[in-house]
């Protein structure tokens, strides 16, 4: 009786020892990794591999690096940085309160569920500052494995796995055959690097990268190819491209590096010499569409992305086009801060039923920007428990194309930086590039309307702008603030239209007082034109 008795008490504070305590599961690195010069992070002890970012130049940062944890955890990040200790140091989200602990060059704090992070040690919190990124993710549930009956492995196909040869055409073939299969299957990438040019995605084909491995993009334009395309219609030219595709995706916890800036980026490819490169205000265009995107997905349903980094796309990064049944979930986008057109994800077309859920993004352009004019209708999108740390906007409509949108919801959304413009910035005529010599965005968008736009449990930091809502002529109507909190931000909002029904303010701190009024927005630096309203 007492063995049993003692036998269950054992069993109890094991349970409870994992509940109090957690696991930790480093992220290892891919072979050739550049590990960081500025930080060594230990989670419970474990070392984490940080990966070398750099961002503007070699004095400028953005190291990153990734582990898996369930309970409660213990983080120490020792600083190498110029030699010195660390005097503050700004963990973001501010919205989830993580207090650190500083000792000399050490800072360390406890976690008790995944978090993506934005730390800066004795920099200002601001986009243009260098820092760390740290990724901290649920486990991995069932993921595949060699031996499985859906599962292929890459190697199979006698692919080069150390970044040696360009295996485009085996990886294709791959995709190809594992399609074909009854019911499709997994595509496995185990580590090692894999060097490719354009991937052409298949029906029930899920393309899975392992921890420690990384499927790297060929630094030549060439190597990019758009499928066959029907008369009129624009060329998919990406690194991995969705087109008339069902049931399939890209997952695992491995990374895609495509290797964009600044080889691939259309500023640097060849002048056509034919004087359009550059407007006359020395701008880039892009006419002969030379730009190359990251990954495009094209008259398509069910298709997700799942756990993955992606690193370094050349142009927009995610395209979401005519689609529908589109997800992705702990995916981070972490592209360089000195490139435009890295837009995190793009949506076109008349695509429906968007989840984005649980991912960071860190990008110089838009993180969520909409396009495709009048005959363009999205719908039905929700982006839920995101952190977004981008120079330009969070959530872009207008530039002379916004669509129609109905029904978009941002929920437990952190913009932590909107550096350069509005966390959320609906421009639907010219007003806000008056003055500002920039032609390109002197357009109006046209009858269009936007509706249920919901704004919930959402929180906008002091770097950048917050509001700027500019309706035009166009019918804006159930537009809602629940539950947000703002910060003190950079520059004035504007809320304006001729056609903007009453926007609500539900229980909204501003400037860290509950908002009540019209009288507290003008305040606080907005200029008010149109109908609003508050609830407590």
């Amino acid at each position: 009786m007492k063995s049993r008795l003692f036998a269950g008490l054992v069993v109890h504070i094991a349970v409870l020892s994992t509940a109090a305590f957690g696991s930790v599961v480093p992220s290892p690195a891919y072979p050739g990794a550049a590990s960081s010069l500025a930080y060594k992070v230990t989670v419970d002890g474990q070392p984490v591999f940080v990966h070398h970012f750099p961002t503007f130049n070699q004095f400028q940062w953005m190291d990153y690096g990734s582990f898996a944890m369930t309970g409660k955890v213990h983080v120490t990040i020792a600083s190498l940085v110029n030699d010195r200790n660390v005097i503050t140091c700004s963990i973001r989200p501010l919205s989830y309160g993580i207090h650190p602990r500083i000792s000399g060059r050490t800072v360390s704090f406890d976690l008790d569920q995944p978090r993506y992070l934005v730390l800066f040690f004795n920099e200002e919190p601001t986009f243009q500052s260098p820092g760390l990124l740290l990724f901290a993710d649920t486990p991995e549930k069932n993921p595949p494995k060699p031996g499985d009956s859906t599962v292929v492995n890459i190697l199979d196909y006698k692919v080069d796995n150390t970044d040696d040869t360009l295996e485009t055409e085996k990886i294709n073939r791959a995709i190809s055959d594992v399609s074909a299969r009854p019911g499709g299957g997994v595509l496995f990438f185990p580590p090692g690097v894999y060097l490719t040019g354009t991937v052409l995605m298949k029906s029930n084909v899920k393309l899975y990268v392992d921890m420690g491995a990384l499927i790297r993009g060929s630094r030549k334009s060439a190597d990019y190819t758009s499928p066959p395309m029907p008369a009129g219609e624009r060329a998919l030219t990406a690194l991995i491209v969705f087109n008339n595709v069902e049931n399939a995706g890209l997952m695992g916890r491995g990374a895609i590096d495509m290797q964009g800036y600044p080889w691939l980026w259309h500023d640097f490819q060849p002048d056509t010499g034919d004087g359009q490169a550059r407007s006359d205000e020395g701008l880039v265009n892009d006419p002969h569409r030379t730009g190359i995107k990251g990954y495009i997905v094209n008259k398509s349903r069910n298709i997700s992305l799942d756990g993955l980094l992606l690193l370094r796309s050349a142009y927009w990064t995610v395209t979401v086009s005519d689609s529908e049944n589109f997800s992705a979930t702990n995916i981070k986008i972490v592209n360089r801060k000195q490139q435009y057109h890295d837009d995190a994800f793009d949506f076109t077309g008349n695509s429906r039923h968007i989840l984005v859920q649980d991912s960071f993004a860190m990008t110089m352009d838009d993180t969520f920007a909409f396009y495709g004019g009048p005959r363009a209708t999205i719908e039905d999108v929700v982006v839920k428990g995101f952190v977004n740390y981008t120079y330009t906007s969070a959530l872009a409509v207008g530039y002379g194309s916004a669509p129609n949108i109905r029904h978009l919801r941002f929920d437990d959304v952190h913009f932590i930086s909107n550096q350069n413009k509005f966390a959320i910035w609906i421009q639907l005529t010219p007003a806000y590039f008056v003055g500002k010599g920039y032609t390109a965005g002197s357009r109006s968008s046209e009858n269009i309307s936007l509706d249920d736009f919901r704004f919930v449990n959402s929180t906008f930091e002091n770097d950048g702008g917050h509001l700027y809502i500019d309706g035009g002529k166009a019918p804006l109507t159930n537009f809602v603030f629940e539950n947000c909190t703002f910060g003190e931000p950079t520059r004035p909002g504007e809320l304006m239209g001729a056609s903007v029904a009453p926007i609500l303010f539900r229980h909204v701190r501003m400037y860290g007082e509950m908002l009540r009024n019209v009288d507290q927005l003008k305040r606080d630096n907005y200029e008010v034109y149109v109908p609003v309203r508050f609830e407590p």
